[in-house]
């Protein structure tokens, strides 16, 4: 029996998944959620497709197959966005540390102007 050739959509999936993975600043975090990503999946496609045993099981396989890959990209994207949003923090917490810094040096004038 020969090969199935590899699907178009997948090999766009599988190099999106390797950038992400080399571009997130936590890559084996990234890679192990998109790896339950894709196992999960996996498994809600074929198990209830197993236990029915309805369909083309190859033709299952192959389209569980895409969809685990998309949603393993989706959740490293996810990922890797909250990783960068959470280093650069929130509205809130950078006007805090302004609004710290300013307190800080006002504290710090104040008390020189104290010891004159």
């Amino acid at each position: 029996m020969a090969q199935p050739t590899a699907s178009p959509l997948g090999i766009l999936l599988l190099v999106a998944a390797i950038y992400l993975v080399v571009k997130s600043p936590r890559k084996l975090q990234t890679l192990g959620r998109m790896a339950i990503a894709f196992v999960v999946t996996v498994l809600l496609f074929i198990v209830p497709g197993a236990i029915l045993r309805r369909g083309d099981p190859q033709a299952l396989g192959a389209i569980s197959g895409l969809v685990a890959l998309l949603v393993a990209v989706i959740a490293g994207w996810w990922h890797t966005r909250a990783l960068k949003r959470g280093s650069a923090g929130t509205p809130e917490t950078r006007n805090w540390k302004s609004e710290n810094r300013n307190w800080e040096s006002e504290e710090k004038r104040n008390s020189s102007l104290r010891s004159e």
